[in-house]
């Protein structure tokens, strides 16, 4: 083999070393940018991931921050509206005893301007009226006997017969009414007629009581 073969075998080798150094070279930067793609890839999708579990976690903190919000509200709504309810039962509750305290005085004769004896001699008529009796029986508290009998005197200006039974009511004053027999009563007691008036005006009270409450 002549020298100048020698140089041609050495340089063909030498092309063939720089095509094949050419390949890996051309085939480690193919590597390399899919490797770079691939951690680009694994990179962004780590970040969208991490993004995602922090909205979660936001959004979930934020939902169960808005849920204890309203959780608090509702609490605090029910009881408000159970001190409200507390309060104008108890403010009910007071008007009546001081209605009770009012009638109770002017039984007493403790109440200027009312004269308890009157209100017995109308609530007396009242009740004889209504049972259609002409002969009736007082029954009151023991301490308004002595009125009971002025009262039943006055009755018989009025054509009513009325006498004064021994038995006593335990009311707060009034007088309740029965025939002759005892088969019927007629009770126009303070009581009864302050109960019949909370029956029928409570709804009203409570209104004017606590209007705008």
């Amino acid at each position: 083999m002549s020298g100048e073969e020698v140089v041609s075998v050495d340089r063909d080798s030498e092309a063939i070393v720089r095509a094949i150094l050419k390949m890996a070279e051309d085939r480690a930067n193919a590597i390399r940018r899919e490797a770079e793609k691939r951690a680009k890839e694994i990179i962004e999708s780590a970040r969208r991931e991490a993004e995602e579990i922090l909205r979660s976690r936001r959004e979930r903190a934020e939902r169960e921050m808005r849920e204890e919000i309203a959780r608090k509200r509702s609490a605090a709504e029910v009881e408000a509206n159970q001190i409200v309810l507390m309060t104008k039962s108890e403010l009910l509750r007071e008007f009546f005893r001081r209605v009770h305290e009012k009638l109770a005085a002017i039984a007493d004769g403790q109440e200027p301007g009312w004269n308890y004896e009157e209100i017995l001699t109308k609530y007396s008529l009242e009740g004889a009226n209504i049972l259609g009796e002409k002969e009736v029986f007082l029954m009151g508290r023991e301490k308004d006997k002595s009125l009971l009998e002025k009262v039943a005197k006055k009755l018989e200006k009025d054509g009513i017969r009325a006498s004064v039974d021994e038995k006593t009511v335990p009311v707060i004053g009034g007088v309740v009414v029965r025939d002759s027999r005892d088969e019927r009563r007629y009770y126009n007691t303070f009581d009864g007629r302050l109960r019949a008036y909370r029956e029928a005006k409570e709804v009203e009270v409570i209104s004017r009581l606590f209007e705008g409450v």
